[in-house]
């Protein structure tokens, strides 16, 4: 009976909606932590994907890859360093069989990164440097 009791009762929490917020872009509550963390996620592909150009001319035709514009040149900049420089720093893939020269798990590890502890932590420290510029610049 007491297994059965607790049984139900993992049963119902899993099935609770609240554990889990789903996401929308209109309510987003930090549209900038999106946007700057969404920037990092699509360099890092269009680094690792840059020997096909049109890959991405193809992805751009339909999708408008992040609603919100609020980054500045150089945050963007800093974003797309961050994308490089993940996929540069890739270590040759282990355990892969059947790959090719230049394959690599390149989308696996960018949505990994994308979230990350890590990137949230750079995200949080950026934030707090855009909303202080962006205090003073509106004085």
């Amino acid at each position: 009976m007491k297994y059965l009791a607790v049984f139900f009762l993992i049963a119902l929490c899993s099935c609770s909606n609240k554990m889990h917020k789903s996401f929308d872009y209109n309510r987003s509550d930090n549209p900038w932590s999106h946007a700057f963390k969404d920037r990092v996620f699509f360099s890092s592909l269009k680094e690792a994907y840059k020997r096909d150009t049109s890959i991405f001319k193809h992805i751009e035709q339909l999708d408008a890859l992040n609603p919100f514009d609020g980054l500045t040149p150089q945050e963007m900049k800093v974003a797309d360093e961050i994308g490089i420089s993940l996929i540069q720093k890739m270590p040759a893939p282990a355990m892969c069989d059947g790959c090719l020269f230049g394959m690599n798990y390149f989308m696996a590890t960018a949505l990994h990164y994308y979230n990350s502890k890590e990137l949230d932590k750079t995200t949080k420290q950026l934030y707090k440097k855009h909303k202080k510029s962006y205090l003073i610049s509106n004085r």
